[in-house]
C-alpha cells in the first residue's frame, strides 16, 4: 500500500506528460532560432566573401536573381571609386547613352549610304595649335552638336556622326599608345572610321569655308572649315526625341554629358589616371567637407610670355583672394576640414599652399600626389617646358586634377578659365558631392560661366548676345 501523501505512479505519469507537451514545442522554437540565425551568419559570410575587394556585383535591382548578369548600376560604381577612377558610362543611361548610341551604330551600318558624317577637320597651322584639353573639349562638343542636329535641321534631316582627321593633335607628339592624334588620349567620337567617309571633293562632299556656311543637308559627308570657330546650335535637344524645346531640359545636364563622352580616357589612361587618385586622395575623404581650388596662373595671366604657349587674357586674382573665398566657406560651413588644391603652375601652388598652412592650419590640405605643373595650360610644345616629362605626363597629371576635384563640395574658380568652369560644371553633374556651391573670383559673363556659377543659365531679365562660341554667350544686365 503506498504511503499516505506520497504520489502514485499513475499521477507521477499525468505529471510528466503535461511537462512533455509544453516543452516540446518550446525546444522545437528555440532549434529553429537557431538554424535561422545560423543561415544568416552563413548567409553574411558567403557576401563579405564576394565583395571583400570592394568590387561589388550588384544591380540596381537584386530582388530578381535573373538580373546577376546585368552591370553594377552608376550609384554602385560611384560609391565603391571615392577614392579611385571612376567616370560616366553608356551603360548609366540617360543622356551619355544617348549620345554613345547616336555615334556608335553598328559597324555595318557605318558604310551605308544612308549613313551620314560631320568631319571635324583639324587647323590648317594643326602643329602650333596651342589650345589646352578643355578648350580642345569645348570646340568637340559644339561640333557633336552640330552634327547630332545636322545644324539645327534634325527634323528634317536627321542626325550626322561627327569624326575626327587624322592629322597630328599637338598633346600627342610621341605617342607610345596609338597613333598622334586625339586618339592617343580618349576613345574614338565613334566606332565608324575614316575608310567610311566620301572623299573631300565628291560629289557626296561638301566642304565648309566657315562655321556659318549652310549646305545641303542631303549630302553625306560634311568637313569641317579648317578654322578656330565652331557653329551655334539653337536646338541643342531636338535630336534627343524629348518633347519640348531647350527651355524645357537641363541645359547643365547636356553640356556635362557632351563633356563626359568627349573626355572618355583610353585604357592606359584611365589606368594611369587609377594609380594617380590612389596615391593622392586620402581613406577617409569626405567630399561633402572639402573644397576643391583649382588655380588657373600662367598663360591664363596678361604678362604670360612662353614659346609655343598662349598668351595671357586674364588678370588673375591674387592668392591672398582664394584664401579670403576659403574663409568665408569655412564660416558658412565650420565641418569643413580639407582642400584640394591644384595648379599648373607650381609658384602658384606652392605659394597657396603656405598661406593655407599659415592662416587655416586646421584645413588638410590634398594635393596631386606627382603633378607634373608645366606652368601652361596650352596644348603645343608640352614636353619641354619641364625636364623629362613628357604631353601623356601631363595630360594624365591634369586629368587626375579634374577627377580629384570632382571630389568637392565648395569651390573656388575663375570663371573667365574654362578649365576651372568646366571643373564645377563636372562637379554639379557627376561629382561625388550632396550639393555644389562655387566662388567665382575671375568672373566672365557668358553662358557657360553661369552654368559653373550657378548650374543654370542667366536670369531672367538678363540681355543675351550669342556669338559664334555657344560659350561665349555675353550677358549684360538691362539696367
Amino acid at each position: 500500500m503506498a504511503a499516505l501523501g506520497s504520489p502514485t505512479r499513475r499521477s507521477i505519469g499525468r505529471e510528466e506528460s503535461k511537462a512533455a507537451a509544453w516543452q516540446r514545442p518550446v525546444l522545437i522554437l528555440i532549434g529553429g532560432l537557431i538554424l535561422i540565425t545560423l543561415a544568416n551568419y552563413l548567409s553574411i559570410a558567403k557576401y563579405i566573401s564576394s565583395h571583400k575587394n570592394g568590387n561589388s556585383n550588384l544591380t540596381a535591382d537584386n530582388s530578381n536573381n535573373n538580373n546577376n548578369n546585368l552591370p553594377p548600376s552608376r550609384i554602385l560604381r560611384k560609391a565603391n571609386s571615392l577614392t579611385s577612377y571612376w567616370w560616366p558610362s553608356q551603360d548609366d543611361g540617360g543622356l551619355f547613352a544617348k549620345i554613345y548610341n547616336a555615334q556608335n551604330p553598328d559597324r555595318e551600318d557605318c558604310s551605308l549610304s544612308t549613313t551620314k558624317f560631320f568631319v571635324w577637320r583639324s587647323l590648317a597651322a594643326n602643329e602650333k595649335d596651342t589650345r589646352g584639353i578643355t578648350a580642345w573639349a569645348h570646340a568637340g562638343i559644339s561640333h557633336l552638336l552640330h552634327a547630332l542636329t545636322d545644324g539645327d535641321q534634325f527634323q528634317k534631316f536627321g542626325s550626322r556622326i561627327l569624326i575626327t582627321d587624322d592629322r597630328l593633335w599637338p598633346m600627342a607628339k610621341g605617342c607610345k599608345n596609338g597613333p598622334q592624334t586625339r586618339e592617343c588620349y580618349f576613345e574614338p567620337l565613334t566606332r565608324c572610321t575614316l575608310s567610311d567617309v566620301d572623299e573631300i571633293h565628291s560629289k557626296n562632299a561638301y566642304e565648309l569655308s566657315n562655321h556659318n556656311d549652310e549646305y545641303d543637308r542631303s549630302i553625306r559627308t560634311l568637313f569641317s572649315a579648317r578654322k578656330l570657330w565652331f557653329r551655334n546650335t539653337g536646338q541643342k535637344y531636338q535630336w534627343t526625341g524629348l518633347k519640348g524645346g531647350d527651355v524645357d531640359h537641363s541645359h547643365i545636364s547636356l553640356t556635362a554629358a557632351l563633356l563626359a563622352y568627349y573626355l572618355r580616357p583610353q585604357p592606359h589612361l584611365r589606368d594611369e589616371i587609377d594609380k594617380r587618385l590612389r596615391r593622392s586622395l586620402p581613406a577617409d575623404i569626405d567630399p561633402d567637407r572639402t573644397i576643391g581650388v583649382p588655380i588657373r596662373r600662367s598663360d591664363k595671366c596678361h604678362g604670360h610670355n612662353l614659346e609655343g604657349s598662349a598668351g595671357g587674357e586674364l588678370d588673375c586674382p591674387p592668392l591672398s583672394v582664394y584664401l579670403d573665398e576659403v574663409k568665408e566657406l569655412l564660416e558658412f560651413d565650420p565641418l569643413i576640414d580639407s582642400v584640394i588644391v591644384t595648379s599648373e603652375e607650381k609658384s602658384a601652388c606652392d605659394e597657396f599652399i603656405s598661406l593655407m598652412k599659415k592662416e587655416l592650419p586646421q584645413l588638410r590640405v590634398i594635393l596631386n600626389v606627382g603633378d607634373v605643373q608645366q606652368g601652361t595650360g596650352s596644348g603645343s610644345k608640352l614636353e619641354a617646358y619641364v625636364e623629362a616629362a613628357s604631353n601623356a605626363d601631363v595630360v594624365a597629371s591634369a586629368l587626375t586634377s579634374m577627377h580629384m576635384h570632382l571630389r568637392a563640395r565648395y569651390f573656388v574658380i575663375t570663371s573667365k578659365s574654362t578649365w576651372t568652369s568646366t571643373i564645377a560644371v563636372m562637379a554639379r553633374a557627376y561629382g561625388f558631392a550632396s550639393d555644389i556651391y562655387v566662388k567665382d573670383v575671375g568672373r566672365n559673363r557668358n553662358m557657360f560661366s553661369a552654368l559653373a556659377r550657378k548650374g543654370c543659365e542667366p536670369a531672367h531679365g538678363e540681355h543675351i548676345t550669342i556669338s559664334s562660341n555657344i560659350f561665349d554667350i555675353n550677358v549684360r544686365s538691362k539696367a
